[in-house]
């Protein structure tokens, strides 16, 4: 919200993208750029729910009436959950009221881009706040977040890229991506966290913190490469201790509200 030109307060005010209108108060436009930034995020870490059909009422009812998100209830963990996803024509407010800023952009996501794996990507947000809470008790301020996605989209484009070297050495190009992207490789292997989160320290620099979501189907292999790439690592508290079904990307045995740093 800090370099978007949206509405502050509680009544809801004009927004207008080219030759529509929207209204929108301060709660609704912060919602919607959480959703644009994790791409997908629980309706019960955006407003009060007890079931997924509570999600259709308060802000995110305003905002789907309005076109501007689209909820589901999909299966996590055997169990339904209210999900919200941002559209495209809630992309446009988002990226039509952006202020100037010298700092790199943030990106806004719409749409569901895997949604096999929306039981993990939905407690990304969760990570985030876990991890935010320990920069902003530092005294750091968070400027700005980005994906596994994106970076995976950024490391293909690089490997790919149309004036490629005939003949380049496939692990110069992973350790050149890695160094230019502050990112560490492992036994060969490129290290990527599930979340970046830069943010402003008090004196003035700009850092990074590498996030990633543990769940119990992690390898000792696995774990040992995120911890020597230095990653801030979080489970579900209680995570390990039970016994459940999932997946890597399928998230925890039950779908967890407290992280715990590893």
């Amino acid at each position: 919200m800090d370099r978007l030109s949206l509405p502050r307060g509680q009544d809801r005010q004009p927004v207008r993208v080219k030759d529509r209108e929207y209204r929108l108060r301060e709660s609704e436009a912060r919602a919607l750029a959480t959703v644009g930034t994790f791409r997908v995020v629980r309706a019960d870490d955006l407003q009060p729910v007890r079931s997924s059909r509570d999600a259709w009422s308060g802000d995110l009812r305003s905002l789907a009436e309005q076109g501007l998100v689209d909820l589901r209830t999909v299966e996590v963990n055997r169990e339904p959950i209210a999900v919200v996803v941002l559209t495209h024509e809630g992309k446009r407010v988002l990226e039509a009221h952006r202020t100037p800023s010298d700092r790199p952009a943030q990106a806004f996501h719409a749409g569901l881009v895997k949604p096999r794996e929306i039981a993990h990507d939905a407690q990304l947000y969760r990570l985030y706040r876990a991890a935010s809470d320990e920069i902003e008790a530092d005294g750091g301020q968070v400027t700005r977040v980005v994906l596994d996605y994106e970076l995976k989209r950024d490391y293909q484009t690089f490997l790919n890229r149309p004036d490629r070297p005939e003949g380049r050495d496939h692990h110069e190009d992973v350790e050149a991506f890695a160094d230019a992207a502050k990112l560490r490789v492992i036994d060969g292997h490129l290290e990527l966290p599930d979340l970046r989160i830069e943010y402003e320290t008090p004196d003035g620099r700009i850092e990074h913190r590498d996030v990633e979501l543990v769940t119990e189907h992690y390898s000792r292999s696995q774990l040992a490469g995120k911890v020597a790439a230095g990653f801030a690592l979080y489970r579900a508290a209680g995570a390990g201790r039970g016994h459940g079904q999932g997946t890597r990307r399928g998230g925890t045995p039950f779908d967890p509200h407290h992280l715990e740093r590893l």
